[in-house]
């Protein structure tokens, strides 16, 4: 197989497949049931040390109007909120808007705190603007090209894949050194949307 980019011409026996929210982009060579969304996370001041990372944890907040996570505040940062579900829908190449274009960018992140943890419900001191890539279950595709064995799939992490990265990593390298990995990864195959 050979891959020809801007910087030169690559050749292996297989490769590894992972184009985050850009596989929208490769659909005369694959289609994925992904779908790319902005979200955003604020950094809020908190009304003492009680939201501290000495004495705070990372957290969620699952409630019938959204789920929520966040962390501590880390030397003074702010307690950082996100939201999981939700966010306006995005199309690779177009301009992501910045934190702040929509209202509910800063609102439903305040909202959160105020009703749940109102001591970090201070003044925004930052916001930014990130991206999921969404699967229908929300579960990773990790996987052969259909038609081709020697590329292998990984994708649809919807916003949460960095917290497994060794694991995947070491998936991929199995699955593209070896075709096969000794690890379960059924449930990301996908065979699961087939109709």
């Amino acid at each position: 197989m050979t891959v020809h980019t801007k910087g030169g011409s690559y050749h292996a026996e297989r490769v590894i497949l992972s184009a985050g929210a850009w596989f929208k982009m490769l659909q005369s060579f694959l289609s994925l049931p992904i779908r790319s969304v902005r979200k955003v996370v604020g950094w809020f001041e908190t009304a003492d040390s009680t939201f501290a990372s000495s004495v705070f944890p990372g957290f969620t907040i699952g409630t019938k109007n959204g789920g929520f996570y966040g962390f501590p505040s880390i030397d003074g940062a702010g307690v950082k909120i996100g939201r999981h579900d939700g966010g306006v829908p995005w199309e690779p190449g177009k301009t992501l808007a910045p934190f702040g274009a929509y209202p509910e960018d800063e609102e439903d992140l305040r909202q959160a705190l105020e009703s749940y943890l109102p001591g970090a419900a201070g003044k925004l001191l930052r916001g930014a603007v990130c991206k999921y890539e969404l699967t229908p279950d929300e579960d990773f595709i990790i996987d052969h090209h259909l038609l081709y064995q020697n590329v292998v799939i990984a994708g649809g992490f919807s916003g949460h894949g960095f917290k497994f990265a060794s694991a995947i990593g070491e998936v991929l390298a199995d699955l593209a050194l070896n075709g096969k990995t000794s690890r379960d990864i059924s449930s990301f195959r996908l065979s699961r949307f087939a109709s």
